[in-house]
């Protein structure tokens, strides 16, 4: 399923600035550039949501590899092809071998305490947060602090939003990069799905 809007190429926008950031997604963050190309098309967009992800991946307050297991879990949770393709080029070593504890029912005997409880906040997040009981932010409690929490939570809707995007435009891979193209997103003829409130 090819992506709804053509993403922008490193130096195909008449903005220089767009153009450097695209590069940078090119050689660095997830060496891909299709979500950071679409944005592109509105430049304010895309200069806003950069900081947006350095003040919470390169803050140093928490491990960067928990942000990305817990985006590569939202991911999944909402079947966004492209968010479960990409990976965080900074943290793949770290991230790599819990993959397989990571999809699916979560294994916790594969993670620290941190990694578990962020794993199961963005399942959870990703789901229906209505859900989330006082028990559970009791023990987000004991391993993190107030500010952490307010990060983490942060964070894990920054990637929903991520999700819902990708999903909406349903984004391919570019085409020269590590990760396969011809991405399959579950719906694949929205003329089969009935709108909610119709009456057919």
């Amino acid at each position: 399923m090819p992506s709804r809007i053509e993403p922008l190429e490193p130096g195909e926008s008449d903005d220089e600035e767009v153009n450097e950031i695209l590069r940078q997604f090119e050689d660095g963050w997830w060496a891909d550039t299709a979500m950071m190309g679409t944005i592109g098309h509105q430049p304010a967009l895309l200069k806003s949501i950069i900081p947006v992800f350095e003040a919470f991946f390169a803050g140093g307050r928490i491990e960067p590899h928990l942000f990305e297991m817990m985006r590569l879990k939202t991911g999944e949770i909402n079947r966004c092809a492209y968010c479960a393709s990409v990976r965080s080029q900074s943290v793949r070593d770290e991230v790599g071998p819990k993959e397989d504890a990571l999809f699916g029912d979560i294994d916790k005997d594969e993670f620290n305490r941190r990694e578990e409880l962020g794993v199961e906040l963005a399942e959870q997040m990703a789901g229906d947060p209505n859900y989330i009981s006082d028990e559970f932010f009791e023990e987000l409690h004991e391993e993190f602090t107030d500010a952490e929490i307010v990060e983490l939570v942060f964070a894990c809707s920054v990637f929903n939003f991520g999700n819902k995007f990708n999903i909406t435009m349903t984004l391919d891979a570019e085409e020269g990069s590590q990760y396969p193209t011809g991405l399959e997103y579950p719906l694949e003829d929205p003329e089969d799905v009935k709108a909610p409130g119709s009456d057919d």
